[in-house]
């Protein structure tokens, strides 16, 4: 029986047999227990393991952290039934009965080899062998490169068989999107390039399969002087003269319908991401390690988006060093947006820069300094990849919005509806709101299997109930359906547990909502958006402090986030319970002046100035919400906004203040 299941594909995660998240407090012993996976059942003596983890310390000192180590290990595994962990005097080993890992399920799935199995063994390739994850020992950074290098090749070959199998059956459509998935692992691989070229070409897209070609090419010449074979060249040339190429399950769809000046790729699939090399610039070659450390923890980091198909490290790293045009690497790797960035140390202080440039346009969509104390190395590059990752994350779905706003509404597919709608929600008023939820109810409509499109509407109906935007009251049922089938749809899709946390949350069940927000965070540890809502759940169950901390939170990584009002306005609802009224006013109004429409903000500012006895603002406050809710009243305050029923007896007692009736 599986106890243990370890992800160590795109980093290192531990969940038990029930699916629970295990915490592995230490980095040495999550890579003790990593190594030991590789093989389980495989005994590794002491001093193996030792030479492995800690070959730049002495044997008396590498043994007491190895000692540390393993009971760190126990600590964390040993209350597993059945325990993984074996130890036998000098002889450490996992028991295989208990253990299972993605890299185990990949070799097996690969040595398979059936259509299935090399389906399920492509999924698993979420990234590279513990990616982001590194210690300062040259024993184990030559072990990490060969056990990289090797799960790579695997990678490739189960990519590269999914694809030839999915061609020789006539899905080029889904051979598509395998090659895609091998050319971010290996930007050389030219079957690949040719795979897409068909499949542009079958579909008319003839700009597309030539932009295919050209970058085949430019990448061998870079990065092996060598031209593309003949196969290659061939399928060029029939493309350039533009004529027919076999994609048997594009072609009749295609006759249907008359061809189309294809909008550039960027608009017409998932737009993508490349983290180009950090530069040094301290003349300090032992920086170079963490301006990689941090390139590396930025790219694990930007993959949990589920929006942006995010370029592997092998790919970029290859500019490492060399200068070039930013548009050309965006040719040449096909992305939409780069980020790049600097390290320069002064002393015991670092300045890290970081800008996220438009590919296509070569435009600037966001910048930021990060000036930090050089104190626990890797406690740093966590706070500057963490701080980065929310950052950046609606710079791109803004730019993605706006990149959508200027196609048609008939050439519009379900990415551009979800930017649409997240474009103009982010905008926080009863119009905007509205249009939003129209777009994601035809996105729901047209897509009726694409996940994010249901926990989006999901989630707007209920937010848009809450703060007022709507005057019917929200189906409950409908909403239900909707995030429930986001998650059957994808339940690695924090959005969707977002939904479902929110839809707890409007039922006033505050445990189920902090446990869906927490699932969010597992999936997404940097979705600031989550970290918000957590926030509001405590707050509307009065658990003031506990909400402020996670306010925080979400404002420190996201300060500039298009739903900040919302966190402005939870942490006034916080300080309104705490009976800390000032503050909460002037909490309340700082979520008024960034969005003005905001009924929730105006109406924790009217309890709040209601509890301080200042009747004239009061009366001020109260004008200003009935102007945008007039028909606001204690009933419908008792049905709509989700306060707790500890918590809503001190919400209507300022509201009755304030002269709601």
């Amino acid at each position: 029986m599986i106890s243990l299941q370890l992800t160590m594909l795109g980093g290192f995660d531990a969940r038990d047999a029930t699916g629970a998240g295990m915490e592995i407090p230490s980095t040495k012993a999550a890579l003790l227990l990593a190594c030991l996976a590789l093989r389980p059942g495989e005994a590794h003596t002491r001093d193996k393991l030792m030479a492995l983890l800690w070959s730049d310390r002495g044997e008396s000192q590498a043994r007491g952290s190895l000692r540390h180590a393993v009971w760190t290990l126990r600590r964390a595994v040993g209350g597993l039934d059945p325990c993984p962990l074996v130890i036998q005097g000098e002889i450490l080993a996992l028991d295989p009965v208990a253990v299972d890992t993605d890299v185990l399920a990949l070799e097996r799935h690969a040595a398979d080899g059936s259509p299935g199995a090399l389906q399920s063994a492509v999924t698993l390739c979420r990234g590279e062998f513990l990616e982001g994850i590194r210690i300062r020992d040259r024993a184990f950074e030559e072990f990490l490169r060969v056990e990289q290098a090797r799960i790579q090749e695997l990678t490739i070959d189960v990519c590269a068989r999914l694809m030839n199998h999915q061609l020789q059956h006539d899905s080029v459509a889904s051979a598509a999107e395998t090659a895609k998935r091998l050319l971010t692992i290996d930007p050389l691989q030219e079957p690949a390039r040719r795979t897409l070229m068909k499949y542009y070409a079958g579909k008319g897209q003839i700009g597309l399969a030539l932009k295919q070609y050209q970058a085949c090419r430019d990448t061998l010449r870079d990065e092996l002087q060598v031209e593309p074979d003949a196969e290659t060249e061939q399928l060029f040339n029939e493309i350039r003269l533009q004529r027919p190429c076999i994609a048997a399950d594009t072609q009749a769809t295609d006759k249907q319908a008359p061809q189309v000046q294809e909008p550039p790729l960027a608009q017409q699939e998932k737009p993508s991401i490349a983290v180009l090399p950090f530069l040094n610039l301290s003349g300090d070659p032992e920086q170079e390690y963490f301006s990689d450390g941090v390139t590396e923890d930025i790219i694990t980091a930007l993959s949990r988006l589920r929006w942006f198909l995010v370029i592997a490290r092998n790919s970029t790293f290859a500019y490492k060093g060399k200068s070039v045009d930013i548009k050309e690497i965006g040719r040449d790797l096909g992305v939409q947006y780069l980020l790049e960035g600097s390290v320069r140390k002064s002393g015991n202080r670092l300045r890290i820069t970081a800008q996220l440039v438009d590919a296509v346009t070569g435009a600037h969509h966001w910048g930021q300094n990060y000036d930090r104390e050089l104190t626990d190395i890797f406690e740093l590059q966590d706070d500057i990849t963490q701080s980065v990752t929310a950052a950046i994350e609606p710079k791109l779905i803004a730019a993605e919005g706006v990149r959508s706003e200027r196609r048609s509404p008939e050439h519009l597919d379900a990415w551009d509806f979800v930017m649409r709608a997240l474009a103009h929600y982010g905008r926080m008023t009863t119009r905007e709101s509205e249009i939003a939820i129209e777009m994601l109810r035809e996105a729901v409509r047209q897509y009726p299997d694409y996940a994010p499109a249901h926990s989006l509407l999901a989630f707007s109906l209920l937010v848009s109930s809450h703060v007022g935007w709507r005057p019917e009251s929200v189906d409950f049922q409908q909403v239900a359906e909707l995030a429930h089938r986001a998650a059957e749809l994808d339940d690695e899709d924090s959005w969707a547990h977002l939904a479902l946390g929110y839809l707890v949350f409007a039922r006033r069940r505050t445990g189920e909502a902090v446990r869906q927000y927490k699932r969010a965070l597992d999936l997404d540890p940097n979705f600031a958006t989550a970290y918000g809502y957590l926030g509001w759940a405590l707050a509307f169950d009065g658990q003031s402090e506990e909400a402020i901390g996670y306010f925080e939170q979400a404002l420190r990584m996201s300060p500039h986030d298009p739903l900040k009002s919302f966190f402005y306005s939870g942490t006034g609802v916080a300080h309104y319970y705490a009976r800390r009224y000032e503050d909460a006013v002037e909490w309340a109004r700082k979520a008024i002046m960034e969005r003005p429409g905001f009924t929730a903000a105006h109406r924790i500012l009217c309890a709040s100035l209601a509890q301080t006895d200042k009747s004239e603002e009061t009366r001020e406050a109260m004008a200003a919400l009935r102007d945008l809710q007039p028909d606001i009243s204690i009933p419908w305050i008792e049905e709509h906004v989700p306060y707790t029923p500890r918590a809503m007896p001190h919400f209507l007692e300022g509201m009755r203040k304030a002269g709601v009736e």
